[in-house]
């Protein structure tokens, strides 16, 4: 059985963070993307690479967005807060496909 990754979005783009990357300078768009969740608001982590990370740094901050994409998780050693040894990390994040700006919000 295989499983599929795909996941779809609406919300209020938050903390966006606009840079070139590496040799290439490739560009990379990272954000938060609020969900009203009608208990309060949950932030789902979102990036996007190349054009789309073009496209997005040029949306406004508090802009509502509708984005298609994919989870990513990816692990890092980090340092344990507790024993200051080395402890596994994950991290999560959306990594956005293809997106649509939503007129005046939901």
């Amino acid at each position: 059985m295989e499983g599929e990754n795909f996941v779809s979005l609406k919300g209020k783009i938050s903390w966006p963070d606009y840079k070139l990357v590496g040799q290439n300078e490739t560009p990379l768009f990272k954000a938060k993307l609020g969900i009203d969740t009608g208990n309060g608001v949950q932030y789902i982590k979102i990036s996007a690479w190349s054009s789309l990370a073009e496209a997005l740094s040029m949306i406004e901050k508090d802009a509502y967005i509708h984005i298609h994409g994919h989870i990513e998780e990816r692990t890092y050693d980090g340092a344990c807060k507790h024993c200051k040894g080395l402890d596994k990390k994950y991290w999560t994040e959306v990594v956005v496909d293809n997106f649509q700006p939503i007129k005046g919000g939901y």
